[in-house]
């Protein structure tokens, strides 16, 4: 850390890890950015260094949920302005955007990695707005907080994982009075602008409006996906959003680092561009209290950011859908099950139709090498608006994105169809399980069944899982068998009851014709008289 105090430019707060294909000529230019990191190994640098190696890195290593799902688009957002993807260098008056901004990209990833020189120009350009604790512009805060926002309340605060004020411990049991590292607080910085809850927060009084009622963070209870390249370099680049999906309404596209202007709380401006579609949009004012060295937050304030609904824009990480907002994080929902929502544009549904994320439109123009090696990262937070949260949600797909409609119309199909198949199967099963429950427990609410149908409707879709990614891996191969592992773990599930008595039998064989194909007609009138057997035993 510098004497001014923690820059993100160039003090450690971005986990990385390297990549194990280092050659030896490679380990060489990472030891001149980041000294001592091994293939393979883990390092926590500046945005600078970050950048400067990311062609030598993997992947983020953060190994906080939420905290990653927010970094990537602000990393992206430096990406897209040091390669020239957000547009400002584009001849307007010759080819669109859109062509231009395809040529740029191919030539980005030509070159493999950032060029240093820029790197270095920008973040020198934006030096004023990169400092941690800075007293003007801290980077991604809101000085007035120091003056709006009463008294300075207990670091803690900022770790969402940790116990604070009288709410129960989530995951963290680190007190809220200990000091957070400045490289942890940047992070949670970040997640709260993205997941902040909504509901009472610390009374801030600005332009004559004196409240604590704080609105849901832009990116709270959502689950994002990000592409995932052969090293980190191409991750960054392969994340700026084509311009299709950038908004365009009136404004200088900034970035909170580049600008002397604060948002205003009362009427937060609309994004406007590429980077500030990225970077700007918060619910939550945060501002943090450094220790006398800088190296730690020892405080911080946190208040709302705004008094209204932040200005509509389209979330380029997220599934959006004709109603019902983007798809939610649900940590009992395993990311396969949203694959073909990726790679059709839009999926149709029998009342809600899906719409693949924006920033994966540009995979059918990828070159074909890069393509096929991309890979989705699904990040999210199984959480409510207010300030219950159930659990971090992660995944990571194979590469997949060779399948995209665009290049593999049929293979896109055969998955969406897998996918589907998959549903439906779990769906007959867990009727099934239900109909076995009723009738040996007549009278009994419905929610009590859960127990019994939900462990065998899990251990299904674990199965599915693999012969869904069969599927995936051959798509004009064998048809997927669904409705036979839906049945095995039937027979499984009911194995006990099927044994004990014989009403038991009963129920179970009188709830496993559909399952096994019996036509409904046939099932209905055989086992009419059968059931009212069994209920009346």
């Amino acid at each position: 850390m510098s004497d001014e105090g923690f820059s993100a430019a160039s003090d450690g707060w971005v986990r990385v890890r390297a990549r194990v294909d280092l050659s030896a000529e490679e380990l060489g230019e990472l030891g001149g950015v980041l000294p001592g990191m091994k293939p393979g190994g883990q390092a926590v640098a500046g945005v600078e260094n970050v950048l400067l190696a990311a062609h030598l890195l993997s992947e983020l290593d953060f190994s906080v949920v939420p905290v990653e799902s927010a970094v990537r688009p602000v990393l992206a957002a430096f990406a897209a302005r040091v390669t020239g993807l957000d547009g400002r260098t584009a001849d307007r008056a010759g080819e669109g955007l859109g062509e231009w901004w395809l040529d740029r990209l191919e030539e980005v990833l030509a070159e493999g990695r950032f060029d240093a020189k820029a790197v270095r120009e920008y973040l020198g350009e934006c030096s004023a707005g990169l400092g941690l604790y800075d007293g003007v512009r801290p980077f991604m805060q809101d000085p007035r907080l120091a003056l709006e926002a009463g008294d300075v309340v207990p670091a803690g605060r900022l770790v969402m994982d940790r116990p604070s004020g009288a709410n129960a411990m989530w995951s963290g049991r680190i007190a809220e009075s200990v000091p957070v590292a400045s490289g942890e607080a940047l992070g949670w910085v970040l997640a709260w602008r993205a997941f902040g809850p909504s509901g009472m927060g610390a009374v801030r009084s600005h332009g004559g409006r004196s409240s604590k009622s704080c609105k849901a963070g832009p990116a709270r209870a959502l689950m994002r996906w990000f592409p995932r390249g052969r090293n980190l370099f191409e991750s960054l680049v392969l994340s700026v959003p084509q311009p299709d999906a950038w908004p365009s309404g009136p404004g200088e596209d900034l970035a909170p680092w580049e600008t002397e202007q604060l948002p205003d709380p009362l009427a937060p401006a609309a994004p406007c561009g590429v980077v500030s579609l990225l970077t700007g949009r918060s619910a939550h004012a945060v501002l943090l209290t450094p220790s006398a060295g800088g190296g730690q937050t020892v405080g911080c304030r946190i208040a709302w950011g705004t008094s209204v609904d932040l200005p509509a824009a389209v979330d380029p990480y997220v599934i959006d859908r004709s109603s019902g907002g983007p798809v939610r994080a649900n940590h009992r929902r395993a990311v396969w099950r949203d694959l073909d929502a990726l790679l059709l544009k839009e999926r149709p549904g029998d009342k809600v139709t899906t719409r693949r994320p924006r920033v994966f439109d540009s995979a059918k123009d990828l070159p074909v090498e890069v393509r096929r090696a991309l890979r989705v990262r699904a990040l999210g937070w199984d959480q409510d608006k207010q300030d219950k949260n159930s659990a971090w949600v992660v995944g990571e797909t194979p590469p997949v994105l060779e399948l995209v409609e665009e290049c593999s119309p049929d293979g896109a199909a055969a998955v969406s169809a897998a996918r589907g198949a998959a549903e439906e199967a779990a769906s007959l099963l867990g009727k099934s399980l239900a109909r076995v429950w009723h009738l040996l427990n007549p009278g009994r609410r419905s929610d009590d069944r859960e127990g019994f149908v939900g462990p065998g409707i899990a251990v299904f879709m674990e199965r599915a899982e693999v012969e869904f990614w069969r599927v995936v891996a051959d798509p004009a191969g064998q048809a997927p068998q669904f409705r036979r592992l839906a049945l095995g773990v039937f027979d499984e599930v009911t194995v006990g009851v099927r044994s004990a008595t014989v009403r038991g039998m009963a129920a179970v064989q009188l709830a496993r014709g559909p399952l096994a194909g019996v036509p409904e007609q046939r099932a209905r009138a055989k086992n009419r008289k059968k059931e009212e057997k069994v209920m009346a035993s």
